[in-house]
């Protein structure tokens, strides 16, 4: 669907975005009321993922319930995206109903196509994606600063050849959200055979961060469940 010019490549995402909403309806019907959400989307799944948020989330009750929406793997303009998805970015581990979201590259990253691709886009808001800058919330300190070294890597989840176990690896590489708005690792490190040209680690974006995503989602949690509960109006003065 992303290599064609046809129409048949939009057809086939508006089919699957179609799934998705249908899957995300009866989800939110046969859970509790108050449920509290956290989304999570990676690559093709990210792109459907800033869709719902735009018609499922935004401006509507379940806003309240979100506790985290990790839009991984593809790009989103701060300046035409962010505000219709409902959410804001995410700036602190502690915080909720916020937005994680990150690019990965070894350096020297090369991503110019990216870039390229991504300015001839429009945004959410009906103007041109084209030198705005992508969102980037660092994954080892929550969006709490643009950098983070290696120490504070929990766990780099490398897999093995057939894919069917991975050994955790702790402080295997920072994170370093650039100029951009893409993630830099610095050094290219041995994950396994799937790295893309120009040093681009998408299919390892979240294996990078495996244990700090794991930590940051269940805290997230813990600070959402934490959070006091309005006390319902006196009916007799509310107006």
């Amino acid at each position: 669907a992303f290599l064609t010019q046809k129409p048949e490549g939009q057809q086939a995402l508006n089919a699957a975005y179609g799934d998705i909403l249908l899957a995300f309806d009866t989800f939110v019907a046969n859970v509790r009321p108050d449920q509290p959400i956290i989304l999570a989307g990676h690559s093709q799944g990210a792109l459907h993922l800033t869709h719902l948020l735009k018609d499922r989330i935004a401006g509507t009750p379940l806003a309240k319930r979100i506790v985290a929406a990790y839009v991984v793997g593809w790009p989103v303009s701060i300046d035409t995206d962010l505000a219709a998805m409902g959410l804001p970015a995410c700036t602190s581990p502690d915080q909720v109903g916020c937005i994680m979201s990150w690019q990965s590259f070894a350096e020297p990253a090369e991503y110019g196509r990216i870039v390229e691709v991504y300015d001839r886009t429009t945004g959410f808001n009906g103007e041109s994606r084209a030198n705005t800058k992508m969102l980037c919330t660092n994954p080892l300190n929550g969006g709490a600063a643009a950098q983070a070294d290696a120490q504070a890597n929990l766990g780099t989840l490398k897999p093995a050849i057939d894919m069917t176990s991975g050994e955790l690896i702790p402080a295997a590489v920072p994170a370093r959200c650039d100029d951009r708005g893409f993630l830099l690792i610095g050094d290219p490190p041995e994950l396994g055979p799937y790295v893309l040209p120009g040093n681009n680690y998408h299919v390892y974006d979240y294996p990078l961060y495996w244990s700090n995503v794991r930590a940051d989602a269940l805290w997230r949690v813990q600070q959402f469940l934490a959070r006091p509960v309005a006390a319902p109006r006196n009916r007799l003065t509310a107006r």
